[in-house]
């Protein structure tokens, strides 16, 4: 019960007795799903995406992390309010820590819509070396599309999965162009583009975005009620049909925004060089393979560096990854 108690003492006013319903130390044993709402703190979209999610079979607590100042006018102080809003991610950050300290091994899943995108973002910056979500769900996401994910991804085990919208020009292109971004910058955001590999991002830091799957809205998306609109990504339909089975591991959408390297393609006639296994931490160093026995009655070793066929062996060097561009 101290879990539960603790987790539901961070809850504002989308919480009540209706939030704790779905903070039980029963769902809590199960893995915990934090969402957060855009800027003015209506909480409508994680409402409906949590009833949906719920339909589904999600037995996951569900909790609604009201991180902004509220209603009435106040969404340009969330979005302006940068400091503001990384000391919230922060404690979002701390909350998620504490509930993974005490329920080990569980999934959490991150879901954060347009302006609480952001506030998640920076809250898997703020996660200490280590402690890590299952995966994110960036809805509309109100930063810039080449905001650096790098530190964010580090805190991520599987996959963060970014949905955007051409048609949401309202808020996340002449919105942000005019009030800025959540890490402001007056530009269109990612909610409308997604995500690009930041400029200069060395080679060495870009392997986190293998975990990153776009998902640009399409016509197809209309049967399960997502209609294209900046509200589309939290139906509760949508959320009961398609986000649903990304958290049960039944479905992994999306395109990824970096490709892995392919494996090396020998010419005809030419023996490729074996793929190297695997690295995996702590493991003990590959030992060198056994030199060959000896040759069979009647014939020679074959000379080294040459195929069986007598052609030169192929030392095809390693594909570079792609650099990935917008979804």
């Amino acid at each position: 019960m101290i879990v539960a108690a603790g987790v539901a003492a961070a809850t504002g006013p989308a919480g009540c007795g209706q939030q704790r319903s779905y903070v039980t130390e029963e769902r809590l044993e199960a893995g915990l799903v934090v969402s957060l709402d855009g800027v003015g703190g209506y909480n409508w979209g994680p409402r409906w995406l949590r009833a949906g999610l719920d339909e589904a079979g999600v037995r996951d607590a569900i909790h609604i992390y009201d991180w902004s100042r509220g209603p009435q006018g106040m969404f340009v102080a969330d979005l302006v309010d940068e400091d503001r809003n990384r000391a919230t991610a922060r404690e979002l950050a701390r909350m998620i820590e504490t509930y993974l300290a005490a329920m080990p091994n569980r999934p959490v899943t991150l879901i954060g819509h347009s302006g609480g995108a952001a506030v998640a973002v920076w809250a898997l910056e703020s996660l200490p070396e280590g402690c890590q979500v299952e995966r994110a769900i960036l809805m509309a996401p109100a930063l810039a599309p080449d905001y650096d994910l790098t530190a964010a991804l580090r805190s991520v085990r599987s996959r963060l999965y970014v949905m955007y919208s051409y048609a949401d020009v309202g808020l996340m292109a002449a919105g942000t162009a005019v009030f800025g971004t959540m890490d402001r910058h007056h530009t269109v955001s990612a909610g409308l583009v997604g995500f690009h590999l930041p400029p200069g991002l060395p080679p060495g830091r870009r392997g986190g975005y293998l975990k990153v799957r776009q998902i640009p809205w399409s016509i197809s998306l209309v049967k399960s009620g997502n209609l294209g609109g900046h509200m589309g990504w939290t139906t509760t339909r949508f959320a009961r049909e398609f986000i649903a089975p990304i958290l049960t591991g039944r479905d992994d959408p999306g395109e990824p925004l970096l490709a892995a390297a392919p494996p090396p393609i020998a010419a005809p006639g030419d023996v490729a060089s074996p793929a190297a296994p695997p690295t995996v931490p702590g493991a003990p160093p590959a030992t060198e393979p056994a030199s060959p026995g000896p040759a069979p009655p009647g014939q020679s070793p074959a000379a080294p560096g040459r195929s069986p066929a007598g052609g030169e062996a192929n030392q095809t060097a390693p594909a570079t990854a792609n650099s990935g561009g917008p979804g």
